[in-house]
C-alpha cells in the first residue's frame, strides 16, 4: 500500500541519536549547534557539494580511523576525497548484501563486475556487498569486451554487474548471464531501454541507484515495481528543488540522502541533484520510477517546472537523439511558448509524440521539429 500523502521528510529512525552524534562531527558542528533538542526534520540544514568543497579546503573531512579513500568526481572537473572506516565498509557491505539477496543473487553465484576499481568508488560499492553475501566475485573492471565475454562463458557467470550500454554490447557478442544489475547509466528512466538490454542478454535486468558519495541507495527486485531503498543504510526524502520544502510521496523532486550510521564523512540531508519520486509502502521505501533526470538548469515554463535532463531521457525513449536537441522558449501575447528541435527520423504520428510530451511533462509543445541532420544542444530562452 502506498501512502501518497506522507511527506517525504517525516523523520529518519533514531533521529535524536543521529543528530546528537553528528553535532560532534567537524563537518556539521557549526551548522547544528543552534538546533533545538527535538527539531523538526525539515529544519535540519542541507549538505551541498559546495559545503563539502569548503570542508575539504578547511581540512575537515579526514577521519582518524579511515582505512580507504576514494576520489569522488565533482562538477568542474575537480574531485573530493571520500573517507571510509572499516566499520563503514562492513556496514555498507551488509546493507548491499541484503539488497542483492532481494534481487535474487545467491552465495553460490559467480558474479562479474564491469565497473572501475581505481580511484573512484565504482566497483568497490558492489564488491563489498557481494563478498558479504559470499558470492564468487570477479572484479573485472571496465572494457575488454572479448576478455569479459570469455570469463562469463568459461566461469558460467550467472550475474553481471555493469552499465546497461556495455551489458548490451556483451549480450550482442554472445554473453548470456541470467541476471544483470544495471547502474551508472539510466535503465528504467529511458522508455524501452530495459527491454532492449534484456533482449540482447536473454536475461532479467534490474535497475540500481548508487553514487560515489553515498554508496548504493536503492535496487530493484525481480518484481520490477520500483527501486527499493537500503533503509538500514540510508534515509531518502524528496524536496522541491526551488524552495527546499519536503514533498508528499509520489511527487517528483530532488532526492536528498542521509547516512544512518556512517562514521567517516556521513551525509546529512545531502542534495544529490537527482530527480525522482518516492513511495513508502508496507514492505519498504521505493523509488517507483527510478532516477529520471537532474534538477540542473530547471526551467519554469507556463507555470510548470521543466527539467532539461528529464527531456533528454524522454527523447532517448522515443529513439531520438538526446545529444542533439534544443529547447526554445519565447513569449507571445504575454504567455510562455515552448519549442523542441531534435535530430532523428520524423515520427509517423507527430500528434501522438506531442501528446506524450504533454502527458509526461504537463506542458504543451507549441513547436516540434524532428530533422535527420539537426545540430544543436541546450536551452535557448528568448523570454527576456
Amino acid at each position: 500500500m502506498t501512502n501518497t500523502l506522507h511527506p517525504s521528510s517525516a523523520s529518519p529512525p533514531r533521529q535524536a541519536e543521529l543528530l546528537g552524534r553528528l553535532k560532534r562531527h567537524s563537518l556539521y558542528r557549526a551548522a547544528l549547534q543552534n538546533l533545538s533538542e527535538s527539531p523538526d526534520w525539515a529544519s535540519v540544514p542541507f549538505l551541498t557539494r559546495e559545503r563539502l568543497t569548503e570542508a575539504f579546503e578547511a581540512g575537515e573531512l579526514a577521519h582518524p580511523d579511515a582505512v580507504r579513500v576514494h576520489l569522488t568526481p565533482h562538477p568542474g572537473g575537480s574531485w573530493l576525497p571520500e573517507y571510509a572506516t572499516r566499520v563503514d565498509i562492513d556496514a555498507q557491505g551488509q546493507a548491499v548484501a541484503a539488497a542483492f539477496v532481494r534481487a535474487g543473487i545467491r552465495p553460490e553465484d559467480h558474479v562479474q563486475i564491469a565497473f572501475g576499481y581505481h580511484r573512484f568508488a565504482g566497483g568497490w560499492i558492489m564488491q563489498g556487498g557481494l563478498e558479504a553475501l559470499g558470492a564468487k566475485t570477479i572484479p573485472f573492471g571496465p572494457g575488454e569486451s572479448e576478455a569479459q565475454l570469455e570469463a562469463i562463458q568459461k566461469l558460467g557467470v550467472r550475474v553481471l554487474v555493469s552499465a546497461p550500454s556495455f551489458a548490451q554490447k556483451l549480450g550482442e557478442a554472445g554473453a548470456r548471464p541470467e541476471l544483470l544489475i544495471s547502474s551508472g547509466e539510466p535503465l528504467t528512466a529511458v522508455a524501452g531501454r530495459r527491454e532492449r538490454v534484456e533482449a540482447a542478454l536473454g536475461c532479467v535486468a534490474l535497475d540500481c541507484y548508487a553514487s560515489s558519495e553515498a554508496g548504493m541507495m536503492a535496487l530493484e527486485t525481480p518484481e520490477k515495481n520500483g527501486l527499493r531503498a537500503l533503509e538500514d543504510w540510508v534515509y531518502l526524502e524528496v524536496i522541491d528543488p526551488e524552495s527546499g520544502e519536503p514533498l508528499p510521496d509520489g511527487e517528483r523532486g530532488e532526492l536528498v540522502v542521509t547516512h544512518l550510521s556512517k562514521q567517516a564523512m556521513p551525509l546529512l540531508r545531502f542534495r544529490t541533484g537527482d530527480l525522482t519520486r518516492i513511495e513508502r509502502r508496507e514492505e519498504g521505501v521505493y523509488l517507483p520510477s527510478g532516477v529520471f533526470g537532474n534538477v540542473g538548469g530547471m526551467l519554469k515554463v507556463k507555470g510548470v517546472k521543466l527539467f532539461p535532463r528529464e527531456v533528454a531521457f524522454w527523447l532517448a525513449g522515443h529513439g531520438l537523439d538526446q545529444t542533439q536537441h534544443t529547447l526554445r522558449l519565447w513569449s507571445q501575447g504575454g504567455a510562455d511558448r515552448l519549442g523542441l528541435s531534435v535530430r532523428g527520423e520524423w515520427p509517423e504520428d507527430q500528434d501522438a509524440l506531442q501528446a506524450d510530451f504533454q502527458r509526461r511533462f504537463a506542458i504543451r509543445l507549441d513547436e516540434l521539429a524532428v530533422t535527420v541532420g539537426y545540430e544543436g544542444a541546450g536551452v535557448v530562452d528568448e523570454r527576456g
